[in-house]
């Protein structure tokens, strides 16, 4: 197998990935960006990120997300407060119905990932992990 096709081998696996949040997001009438939104708030444990950190783990611009954000504050999913510490910050936080829909939406997800990283064995992640790692590493400038 040639370098190409090892990289592109990988890069389908990842497409894969992709496909199954896509596909649960379009499942709950979401986007990606949405789902991912109410993914990343949930698994914090205060309930809680800034909408730079949003912008920065979904790989999306900011004006992107604060579409979305617009979005889910007109649906009540989500409430928006100065960051005491950095005023120039928001913080975004779930309000009660919030809660109540990401539980519903993400819960089954993590279910899932951990089911599916349970069918591989430490040696297999250690390997996923570290090729992952190389790619970061040696990221474009």
């Amino acid at each position: 197998m040639t370098n190409r096709e090892k990289i592109d081998r990988i890069y389908e696996s990842a497409q894969k990935i992709d496909q199954v949040y896509d596909v649960w997001a379009t499942k709950h009438k979401l986007t990606l960006y949405e789902m991912m939104m109410f993914y990343e708030i949930f698994q914090k444990e205060n309930r809680e990120i800034t909408q730079k950190e949003l912008s920065m783990k979904l790989g999306a611009p900011k004006t992107s997300v604060n579409s979305l954000i617009k979005k889910q504050l007109n649906a009540g999913y989500i409430w928006m407060q100065v960051n005491p510490q950095n005023k120039r910050e928001k913080i975004i936080s779930l309000t009660e119905s919030g809660e109540r829909f990401a539980r519903n939406l993400v819960q089954p997800l993590f279910q899932y990932e951990e089911e599916v990283i349970g069918m591989l064995d430490d040696r297999v992640r250690w390997k996923i992990y570290k090729r992952g790692d190389i790619f970061w590493i040696h990221k474009l400038n």
